[in-house]
């Protein structure tokens, strides 16, 4: 069984990773899990796989997407947070929480309260550096909007599926990508507490539910203009894409919005563009003329040191 478990994990590193190290692993994992239970043996090879894909997905302490995430993880943390108490706050039609009227309705009643305090209960942990806690309070936000998402699937007339979820995204989208960025973010890089952090925390957590507010993004998708839902999407993704140059003064903000401004405009922007087979090939070409911009200069002397890791201070 710790044979097969171990190959299992193995197999999610990159096949040169495998070549040069899988020996000094296999040894490495066989004297942790000496004498151990099968718990203790499943939680070693479960972070022995997780290692693998971030490796595979460049979210490593020590790459770009690491060090991106974990810096953006704080913003992400608050801003959920805030959004999530502003519906409990001012409500939502969409998001109100109240007691369900039959069996038929908790489920829904759970979900949605899941998905509205959990972040609150998030961003208290990282406040006080609690990142565990806070990454697993995440996984669980994250699991009840997919939860709800497939709730709301079950229950629509076959045809309307899509249509409901992209409707349903634009308010419960955030939730799942800020976070997906706490999770994507290394436990080893995340930043301890101080001063900045609950900084950024708090700020965040006043910011994302002003700008909602302000904005008004969840209007009907024909009164605001495309160009415009266009821009709220795109400058925060070209700023998050930054990284790519480890810019994070300017990619760490951009991160922080981008879970919104997509959720928010996404179901807009699908039914201006007139369907998904329109939206996408132009979102491709967007993306590349992005990735394209940025990459245009690359520096072509030696950089100075710690001239690539810029924080945010």
């Amino acid at each position: 069984m710790t044979d097969l478990t171990l190959r299992a994990a193995l197999r999610l590193y990159p096949a040169r990773y495998r070549r040069e190290r899988a020996d000094e692993m296999a040894a490495v994992f066989a004297d942790t899990t000496a004498g151990s239970g099968r718990l203790s043996t499943a939680r070693e090879a479960f972070d022995l796989a997780a290692y693998g894909l971030r490796i595979r997905t460049g979210l490593t302490s020590s790459s770009s997407g690491g060090r991106l995430t974990a810096l953006t993880a704080p913003l992400a943390a608050g801003a959920s947070a805030g959004l999530a108490a502003a519906y409990h706050l001012v409500g939502h039609s969409w998001l109100h929480v109240e007691l369900p009227d039959g069996a038929r309705d908790v489920p829904f009643f759970l979900v949605v309260a899941a998905m509205t305090t959990l972040p609150v209960l998030g961003a208290v942990a990282a406040l006080f550096g609690r990142w565990s806690a806070a990454r697993v309070l995440a996984g669980g936000t994250a699991f009840a909007v997919l939860a709800h998402l497939a709730l709301l699937a079950a229950v629509t007339a076959p045809g309307d599926g899509i249509w409901v979820a992209m409707y349903a995204f634009q308010f419960e989208g955030a939730f799942l990508l800020w976070s997906l960025v706490q999770l994507a973010a290394p436990r080893d890089a995340l930043p301890s507490p101080a001063w900045r952090e609950w900084c950024l925390v708090l700020v965040s957590a006043v910011a994302a539910p002003a700008v909602a507010v302000s904005i008004d993004a969840y209007a009907s998708w024909s009164t605001i203009d495309p160009l415009w839902r266009g821009l709220m999407v795109g400058v925060p993704l070209f700023m998050a894409l930054a990284a790519l140059r480890r810019w994070y003064v300017v990619a760490v903000p951009g991160l922080a919005a981008l879970p919104w401004t997509l959720s928010a405009n996404l179901h807009g922007l699908w039914q201006q563009a007139g369907g998904i087979a329109r939206l996408l090939p132009a979102a491709v070409l967007v993306v590349a003329a992005m990735v394209g911009l940025l990459m245009l200069r690359r520096p072509t002397g030696g950089a100075a040191p710690g001239d690539g890791d810029r924080q945010l201070v």
